[in-house]
């Protein structure tokens, strides 16, 4: 598994390529480039350009909705309690923790870093394994880091493109190749010494997440062009996770007010 991993990393890089960039250690020991100390450094291609390709995709993942994921989601969301829902999620939301907090402490953010360590030992003891999120009402809030997070932190990833993968749907070139590479050292896989266990918990967080957004899926459809709203709230989102949910402000020059 792990070599058939590492050779899907060497394909992305080989495909997308990444840009180093000039840099210097900060006091706080983040490695950022200095182009990216005004807050204002762009962190995404807007000229979408495998957006031929990224339509295709797109209509694709939209028609497996309709035909089977749509009444799959659903029928979990009708049928399934609403108690037993929430433990689900919150299990899975779990498991990511020992990858969220690594990659905390990769970008050298030391104090969100113990915060998710103590989330995932209060909710791993006292909430049963996960099933109940103790940790959040004791202040302790989930924060989504991962490695395509810290790759731009570093420095090692200045811009991403807009992609879409059939079945996963949207992500970034820097997303999907910090995926694979989560995926090859998720701290939760450790525990896991048969590949079926990894699989059942890849797709069982990833049908959790499918479910809850079904009903986005079905507001997307309303949209005049439904690709450019689901790509723009992408990027919005993966450029909210990289400045910890407060992006720089476009500047008043970028407006054409004419």
């Amino acid at each position: 598994m792990k070599k058939h991993l590492m050779i899907l990393c060497l394909s992305f890089l080989t495909i997308f390529g990444y840009s180093n960039v000039q840099a210097g250690w900060e006091e706080d020991l983040v490695y950022k480039p200095e182009t990216k100390q005004t807050g204002n450094a762009p962190t995404m291609n807007a000229r979408d350009p495998y957006e031929s390709f990224n339509r295709k995709i797109f209509a694709f993942n939209m028609g497996f909705h309709d035909l089977i994921g749509e009444p799959v989601a659903k029928a979990y969301l009708n049928y399934v309690p609403q108690p037993a829902q929430t433990g689900i999620s919150n299990f899975f939301s779990n498991l990511t923790m020992p990858l969220n907090f690594t990659n905390s402490f990769l970008q050298g953010k030391i104090q969100e870093g113990l915060a998710g360590v103590m989330r995932f030992t209060i909710n791993s003891t006292f909430g049963l394994l996960g099933l109940l999120d103790i940790a959040t009402p004791a202040g302790l809030e989930l924060k989504k880091e991962d490695l395509g997070q810290t790759l731009y932190v570093w420095g090692v990833w200045d811009e991403a493109s807009f992609i879409m993968l059939p079945f996963l749907g949207p992500y970034t070139t820097r997303s999907l190749f910090g995926k694979i590479g989560d995926n090859s050292y998720d701290p939760t896989y450790k525990l896991l010494h048969e590949d079926i266990n990894r699989n059942a918990i890849f797709l069982g967080d990833a049908f959790v997440s499918y479910t809850k957004a079904t009903p986005l899926i079905d507001q997307l459809k309303t949209q005049p062009d439904p690709y450019i709203f689901m790509r723009e709230s992408y990027l919005q989102y993966r450029t909210n996770l990289i400045y910890d949910g407060h992006p720089p402000q476009p500047k008043l020059d970028d407006f054409d007010f004419e």
